[in-house]
């Protein structure tokens, strides 16, 4: 060998911290294992767990390497064109990685191809450090073991046969192959060295600081030029146009396609005159003035006449760019430079050799974390506008919002907030909301288009750029009233980073309207009366009061009733015609605000009753704050015989160790007092009956007491099914009370009712399989084989949800997971009441989902149609559901 001219063909950075990318995925022997729950409330609304069998599967190793650059011999790109002359060598750089999931042996070898003009001599030179430069002259063996995403920087030395004729050209490519996996192979990686007498520029370039920068950092790119040993390097004729003006010279020009252009910071050569230029349309023309901006192409003019760079001769081009701001963490920045000269002294620059190429030079983007967080649609500030929620008018105003209407004590009130990923990769960030007084309840929530509010589960995921509605929902306590200028702080801190706040201020808090129980006119449109009235009946009748309540507070609200009179029983009415609908109650359903609830009272005036006239109040108190209360009181006139009644019938079911009560009434309608008992009861089935007349007890096998002329009394039957029940027993129990006058001759009567108890057995099951699809349609799937499954391949889970007992499943809720080392990819089911929801049950869709943001999902069925899946929903006996989840072994 005369001399080694080196070339450095590969540039290299460092080794990337996202190199994970690389690899087919999960490492061999992974375990990959999923187990279903099944969450349901029994008959005595008792919360159940249902879990299924497990199921798991085993990553095998996978084979798979990567060497790079790539060509085909018959397209061998310029880039991998060289030239050197004889008896000189050439350093062609690649690089290797094993992209399989598991450690393997991977071996390197030269093919030469065989219609070409000639072979070089070669040797496997290391680059350690991937930097850029030949470590070692010991020759790399031909195996080398690399773990998954391990890489190995690799130079082949070709060395061009002394004698080896002018213009004569040697192709040759790297291979590897799997020791693994001999099928696995990396073949067409072409270079060409071509013979050449004329002068050469050796060309390289560098980048500082090597491997990884943030966007927006300077990089300093350095291009570095050199004459080797031979004949010397001349200038091309007419090589560009320069502010309109054709400049003969040597040419180093560098395209910056994703890099923002700094400064040119150096510009020389040894020989003839250097000068920096500038293109802002990517080199179609150049000035030799600075712009004032869009640079995004520079190069260095070096000036001569004839063959002016001889053997020896340097030149250097220096300038500093940056990544752009956003670019994406991860993203690999390449840049190259190219230069134009005339090596055989023809000036045409044309001529193979003569425009000579670096390598890519490789940053890799950094992670860059932040968040921003605002009012509705501002999340960087800035905001202007107001908007309507939930009732409330709200002014946005740059970095804050605040509440223009008054709130209204009891109430909600609710902002929408936006928080935008300002980093440039996905994040996972944390939302909170302070500064609530005492008693106020302040919550960050979801949000939809529509103003539907439902469970937000922190940390939320974004990917970079991506922003996220909110709400932030306070409950005011009734005692807010009068509260002005209450200042709530909103923050959204990302992971690894700083929280961003900004400000939502409730102005100011307005006192709540009293409920209103009054005498009813058989018109909700009309306010309740509160002045007293009078109602009339017989003895042995029952004294009917239309009442009506009114809701005048922000919230819908429940009230306990009560009268001060005994036996009086409450109904609702729902038609407002004066006439009791359904069973009486004790508790008012929902009423929501402004809303009227018409009721009626219903007094029995025993058979014999003394006439005369009592007082009677009614009161309802509300269940959310009692100190909401109202009254209203009327007169019971009863006008100037041994009987009772008891009754009703009952039927009802349970489950073993469960229990059941029925409520009686027991009414003595003669006209004096009478003692009652209550006879104990045998049971064939085993139940263990007891009574009382208090549904909170104490109960007992027997009961007896006294009743005035025209008392009643409830009276309760309490049946207890033993545990150890087997089967789905039913008994039908007759519940006898004797009724015996105190007065001679002391006649006595026999009352009877029936309850019925039917004993249900509880049973779910949740069976769950896995199947191997053809493709992610997985409209085609097969077993799987021995358990094991490769990176890539389509896993569908099959689970099935069966009431197995004889008692209704309530609100029966299937959770699965995204199992770890997986990708979701698909869910559906096969029944049309199917729901899902993605967010911790907080919202519910009957479309399936085509992400899981927290990694999980909810699948139930909406058997009453309510768009919602919740203890309403029954699991009927019998009955099951499948849903199908698709996922990809990562």
């Amino acid at each position: 060998m005369s001399r080694l001219s080196v070339r450095l063909l590969c540039t290299v950075v460092g080794l990337s911290l996202l190199s994970s990318a690389l690899a087919v995925g999960t490492p061999v022997n992974t375990s990959i294992s999923n187990t279903a729950t099944l969450n349901y409330r029994d008959a005595l609304n008792a919360p159940r767990t249902q879990t299924s069998n497990p199921v798991t599967v085993t990553v095998r190793q996978v084979y798979a390497l990567s060497l790079t650059p790539d060509a085909a011999e018959n397209a061998i790109p310029l880039s991998r064109q060289f030239s050197a002359q004889a008896g000189a060598s050439r350093l062609i750089g690649y690089e290797l990685v094993n992209a399989g999931n598991g450690p393997d042996t991977l071996t390197l070898g030269v093919t030469q191809s065989a219609t070409d003009g000639f072979d070089v001599t070669t040797r496997l030179l290391p680059d350690a450090n991937c930097d850029g430069t030949v470590d070692s002259a010991v020759p790399l063996g031909a195996a080398q073991t690399l773990a998954a995403d391990e890489r190995l920087c690799v130079y082949v030395e070709a060395t061009v046969p002394a004698g080896a004729p002018t213009g004569a050209a040697a192709r040759l490519t790297l291979t590897a192959a799997s020791q693994g996996n001999p099928a696995v192979t990396d073949t067409e990686n072409y270079a060409q060295v071509t013979v050449s007498a004329a002068g050469q520029l050796d060309i390289t370039k560098t980048v500082s600081p090597t491997g990884s920068a943030l966007p927006g950092a300077p990089l300093t790119y350095t291009v570095s030029g050199s004459v080797p040993a031979g004949n010397p390097v001349g200038a091309v004729s007419g090589v560009l146009t320069v502010d309109g003006v054709p400049r003969s010279g040597v040419l180093v020009r560098d395209v910056l396609t994703t890099l923002e252009f700094g400064a040119v910071t150096a510009a020389s050569a040894s020989s003839g005159a250097a000068t920096a230029l500038y293109s802002t349309d990517g080199g179609a023309t150049w000035t030799a003035a600075v712009p004032a901006s869009g640079v995004n192409a520079v190069a260095l003019l070096v000036e001569g006449t004839g063959a002016f760079l001889p053997a020896g001769s340097t030149l250097t081009l220096s300038f500093t760019a940056s990544i752009p701001a956003g670019t994406l963490a991860g993203t690999v920045v390449r840049n190259s430079a190219a230069a134009t000269l005339d090596g055989n002294g023809d000036g045409d620059g044309t001529d193979p050799g003569e425009t000579p190429v670096t390598p890519d030079t490789t940053t890799t983007v950094g992670t860059v974390v932040g968040a921003a967080v605002g009012p509705a649609a501002f999340p960087q500030g800035g905001a202007s506008g107001s908007y309507t929620l939930r009732g409330t008018a709200i002014d946005r105003s740059g970095d804050t919002q605040t509440t223009t209407t008054p709130v209204t004590a009891g109430g909600n009130v609710t902002f929408r907030q936006t928080v935008l990923n300002t980093g440039n990769a996905s994040n996972d960030f944390t939302l909170a909301v302070a500064g609530a007084p005492s008693g106020w309840t302040c919550t960050v929530q979801s949000i939809s288009s529509s103003d539907t509010l439902g469970t937000l589960t922190n940390p939320v995921t974004l990917s970079a750029g991506q922003s996220l509605d909110f709400a932030v929902d306070c409950a005011l306590p009734y005692g807010a009233a009068g509260t002005t200028n209450v200042v709530l702080t909103v923050s959204a801190t990302p992971a690894g980073g700083s929280a961003d706040t900004t400000t939502s201020t409730v102005a100011q808090v307005s006192a709540a309207g009293a409920p209103l129980l009054g005498n009813g006119d058989l018109n909700p449109a009309t306010a309740p009366s509160q002045a007293g009235v009078t109602v009339a009946t017989n003895p042995g009748t029952t004294a009917s009061f239309p009442l009506e309540l009114q809701n005048n507070g922000p919230v819908a609200e429940t009230y306990t009733l009560s009268s001060t009179l005994t036996g009086t029983q409450l109904y609702a009415d729902t038609n407002c015609d004066g006439t009791p609908d359904g069973a009486a109650i004790t508790l008012t359903p929902s009423v929501a605000p402004g809303a009227t609830l018409c009721l009626v009272a219903q007094q029995p005036v025993a058979a014999g009753t003394a006439a005369g006239e009592t007082p009677v109040t009614f009161t309802a108190t509300s269940t959310v704050t009692p100190s909401r209360t109202t009254s209203v009181t009327d007169t019971l006139r009863v006008n100037a015989v041994v009987s009772g009644t008891f009754g009703p019938d009952g039927a009802q079911s349970t489950i073993p160790g469960g229990s059941v009560t029925y409520s009686h009434t027991l009414t003595n309608t003669s006209n004096g007092a009478a003692d009652f008992t209550v006879l104990p009861f045998t049971s064939a089935q085993g139940f263990v009956y007891s009574y009382a007349t208090s549904s909170g007890g104490p109960f007992a096998s027997t009961l007896s007491g006294t009743l005035a002329p025209g008392a009643s009394t409830p009276l309760f039957v309490r049946v207890n099914v033993p545990a150890s029940t087997a089967g789905t027993p039913a008994e039908a129990a007759a519940i006898s009370v004797t009724l015996e006058a105190q007065a001679a001759p002391q006649p006595a009567a026999t009352l009877q009712v029936t309850d019925t108890t039917t004993v249900q057995n509880v049973l779910a099951s949740v069976v769950k399989s896995v199947r191997l699809c053809a493709d992610v349609s997985c409209t085609v799937t097969s077993a799987i084989t021995g358990g094991q499954v490769s990176p890539g391949d389509v896993l569908q889970y099959t689970l099935t949800v069966q009431n197995s007992g004889s008692s209704p499943l309530n609100g029966a809720v299937l959770i699965d997971t995204v199992p770890a080392n997986t990708t979701f990819r698909a869910l559906g089911g096969n029944n049309a009441a199917l729901l899902y929801s993605v967010d911790g049950g907080g919202s519910w869709t009957a479309t399936p989902p085509g992400a899981l943001p927290t990694g999980d999902f909810q699948a139930g069925l909406d058997t009453n149609g309510d768009n919602v899946v919740d203890t309403a929903d029954i699991l009927a006996p019998g009955t099951s559901f499948e849903v199908t989840f698709t996922v990809q072994v990562n």
